[in-house]
């Protein structure tokens, strides 16, 4: 029973994480609260961002001043 909802919890925030970043999609990068890296909304390091401490960005500029620095994964641009 345990089992269950630790997987019914863990399917939920996954969902609500997938949500958050479609919302995102008005955005072409995204970043954590928490980390100096920027990333393409689809970037699998991005997907393991909490909803809570997304940021977004319009433009890869925005992100650079905002001292991010581009995924070593997903390599976004520094100018768009």
């Amino acid at each position: 029973m345990k089992k269950i909802r630790v997987l019914v919890s863990v399917a939920i925030l996954t969902i609500f994480s997938i949500v958050c970043l479609s919302l995102a999609a008005d955005y072409k990068y995204v970043g954590s609260k928490f980390s100096n890296k920027y990333h393409y909304p689809d970037c699998k390091s991005a997907k393991k961002i909490s909803p809570n401490n997304l940021v977004t960005f319009k433009t890869a500029e925005e992100a650079v001043k905002a001292r991010y620095v581009p995924c070593k994964v997903c390599k976004p641009p520094t100018k768009d």
